[in-house]
């Protein structure tokens, strides 16, 4: 007889002391449950996993950590293009056959073999992983090879792309890496997504442990700087991922050192006394590009250019910084007036780097403008158009001839188009500009949105943790036949902002919308759109209502676990309840009275080009950012020159997707008039002479007082 589930006892019922024994057992565990609230560490890892729980219970997060991965072969890795590699046999494009961007390479062997290889410039005694995707064709196998070292896991499968990796210690400042085909001549394999990054010492012993789909999961493709960027978890209905159950995701930037080993070198995301996730801020990321105000260098070799922004880190540790070129090549920090391909963040706050000649096509008697440098920051390279080659592989510029400036046709390779003797002042197309990465010498916390909330149901849970989710974005679905679409080859644009991966959910005003979601038939809009589109029946569309998707872009990030506990018993659930009413309530009041609870912690910047605060007026400049992540900013100024930054901002306190255009009353002392001041999305504030307002002289000053609040990016 089963007495913990009989519950019809009868007075005839015989009760043994054995029976009263395991009764009594039954209501101590029972009030042990109810009295003492027990829960269960859990860490949700980076992939697909199934976690099994014995009853329905909330997962809390207590945080997530930054990572940094930096791949070293920069964009070369991507095999969209055969530049920079050698090959042993013969090798082409494979647009039907790929896992990253939107094509592989397609090796055949010859009669030396099957082998794609390049050399690459390592640190002696550091720790390294090499990883390649691979799909057999006609091969036997194939496998990523550090020559002189060793050669990594075979990969065998002509059904599916696997991963081969291999971890090694540099033993010399230059190693040859490679991917080797174990086939006869004619035999064909497809490489995609090659990835080369510098680890530390304990990433290095961890590997020795870690399967083919770990490494996958530990160390994706990526290009550039590439944090944990808008981390999620999914819980899927079914192992085959076919409807969503719940998602919790993050719209920020976790960071770290390249080699970080502890949490001291990276950005964690953790939950506050107030329910909110805030992110311990470390680092800011910049791009490069022509919108920032360049100004030449102090120096120079004959065969480069220095450069320099004033103002642009201030607040940064000297020497902390990481760039990344166009192509993306690791960029030292080094002697900006000596060796060229070299940046360098100072501690008063500027930021030089030194550019090749070959790549801005300045000649060495060359000095060009601010305008000039933008250009190039912009993508386009300099040349004297009055000589016979007409583009720069061959004729630079030398301060003689006719202005011209071409754009490279890829973005990345030597092969120009779009000549023009007008200077460019947007970026080029197929561009992606330089970025950089410094460490702040302090270090504040930023509130980070979030959206949903994961909960683990009794039984089986399949469970996807990664990162890169866009989330909500909004999109005007366009009509072609009988349907309507989102990212699809319509008469009207409907593509999304990226190459898309999978669509997650549409919604109809902020609520799921069932749509179907389909790929595509051709290579060329795959290439266009990425591998997913989406469509719904005309009958079930409404033009008056607002649809938006949320979907995993075709850009590869780090991932990072997210750890936290679950509930064990019914106190534990009980408590976690309470907790969250009181929370929501608290919110909830919050958002009805408007509140912005303006911090009274005024940060106060440095003002640069010779602007002062105006004292007789006011107290000085300030800026701040509210509980609803808005920023206000205070302060009257005077002396300063005109088109020129005031100050900037942090990463954390710039605008958020839209530029402020701000009305700035200014006088010069005797007239007043209308100026403009733009908060730019690198963080200058800048204040804009126009032709109807006065110079800025002695006596003058420009009113911040009437900016408006911004929304701060995340």
């Amino acid at each position: 007889m089963d007495y913990q589930a009989k519950t019809n006892w009868t007075y005839n019922d015989t009760v043994t002391e054995q029976d009263m024994n395991r009764i009594e057992a039954g209501l101590g565990d029972l009030h042990q449950r109810l009295d003492t609230p027990a829960t269960s560490k859990l860490v949700l890892q980076p992939g697909t996993q199934t976690i099994q729980v014995e009853r329905d219970t909330p997962f809390h997060l207590s945080g997530i950590s930054g990572r940094m991965l930096l791949n070293l072969l920069g964009r070369n890795g991507n095999c969209e293009s055969l530049n920079g590699w050698a090959f042993s046999g013969t090798a082409a494009l494979n647009t039907s056959q790929f896992v990253a961007g939107t094509a592989s390479i397609q090796i055949t062997a010859g009669s030396g073999g099957g082998i794609m290889s390049r050399s690459v410039e390592l640190k002696v005694g550091k720790t390294y992983v090499l990883a390649a995707s691979i799909k057999l064709g006609t091969a036997t196998g194939a496998a990523v090879s550090v020559t002189g070292i060793m050669n990594g896991s075979v990969v065998n499968s002509s059904s599916n792309f696997m991963t081969s990796y291999m971890r090694f210690t540099a033993t010399s400042s230059t190693h040859s890496i490679a991917v080797v085909l174990q086939a006869t001549q004619g035999q064909t394999a497809y490489v995609d997504a090659i990835r080369l990054y510098e680890i530390s010492a304990a990433e290095y012993s961890q590997l020795s442990s870690m399967t083919a789909s770990q490494v996958d999961q530990m160390y994706p493709y990526t290009e550039g700087l590439a944090g944990v960027k808008n981390p999620y978890a999914i819980r899927w209905t079914d192992n085959n991922k076919s409807q969503i159950a719940g998602m919790f995701a993050f719209d920020t930037e976790l960071l770290a050192s390249p080699t970080a080993d502890t949490d001291a070198d990276r950005e964690v995301l953790s939950v506050g006394a107030d329910g909110q996730y805030y992110k311990t801020s470390i680092y800011s990321k910049i791009t490069l590009s022509g919108a920032l105000n360049w100004r030449y260098g102090d120096a120079g070799g004959t065969v480069f250019k220095q450069v320099a922004v004033n103002g642009l880190v201030v607040g940064a540790v000297a020497g902390s910084g990481t760039a990344i070129k166009y192509e993306g090549k690791v960029l030292p920090q080094g002697n900006t007036g000596t060796v060229s391909d070299t940046q360098a963040v100072s501690g008063s706050g500027d930021f030089f780097i030194s550019i090749p000649q070959a790549d801005s096509g300045w000649g060495d008697s060359y000095i060009p403008t601010a305008d000039e440098i933008k250009a190039y920051f912009y993508g386009w390279v300099m040349y004297d158009g009055s000589q016979p080659t007409n583009n720069p592989n061959n004729s630079i510029y030398n301060g003689s001839g006719t202005k011209a400036w071409a754009r490279r046709t890829d973005g990345v390779s030597r092969t120009f188009t779009d000549p023009t003797a007008t200077l460019p002042t947007t970026q080029a197309t197929a561009f992606t500009p330089y970025e950089l990465m410094y460490r702040r010498s302090s270090t504040y916390n930023v509130a980070v949105a979030s959206e949903g909330a994961l909960s683990l149901t009794q039984g089986d849970n399949y469970i996807e943790v990664g990162a890169g989710v866009v989330i909500r974005e909004p999109v005007k679905p366009q009509p072609s036949s009988t349907f309507y679409w989102i990212n699809g080859n319509t008469p009207s644009p409907s593509a999304l902002k990226n190459k898309t991966i999978k669509f997650l959910q549409v919604y109809r005003n902020n609520r799921p919308d069932p749509w179907t979601f389909l790929g595509f038939s051709t290579d060329a809009d795959k290439v266009t759109y990425g591998l997913q589109q989406a469509q719904v029946s005309a009958d079930k569309f409404s033009a008056d209502d607002v649809y938006s998707v949320t979907y995993i872009p075709m850009q590869y990030y780090p991932t990072a676990g997210f750890t936290g506990s679950i509930s064990d018993n019914e106190r534990a659930i009980l408590n976690d309840l309470v907790h969250d009413v009181e929370l929501m309530t608290r919110r909830v009041s919050v958002t009805e009275l408007r509140k912005a609870d303006i911090s009274i912690n005024w940060i106060t910047p440095t003002l640069l080009n010779g602007w002062t605060n105006y004292n007789p007026y006011f107290t000085g400049v300030g800026y701040n950012k509210d509980a609803l992540g808005y920023v206000h900013i205070k302060g009257v100024i005077a002396s300063g020159a005109g088109n020129a930054v005031i100050f900037k901002l942090p990463a954390g306190f710039r605008p958020y997707k839209v530029q402020p255009h701000i009305v700035a009353v200014n006088t010069n002392g005797t007239t007043d008039a209308i100026g403009r001041i733009n908060i730019h999305p690198d963080g200058d504030v800048i204040y804009y002479l126009t032709n109807i307002s006065p110079t800025i002289g002695s006596g003058g000053w420009v009113s911040l007082a009437n900016m408006p609040p911004f929304l701060a990016e995340q």
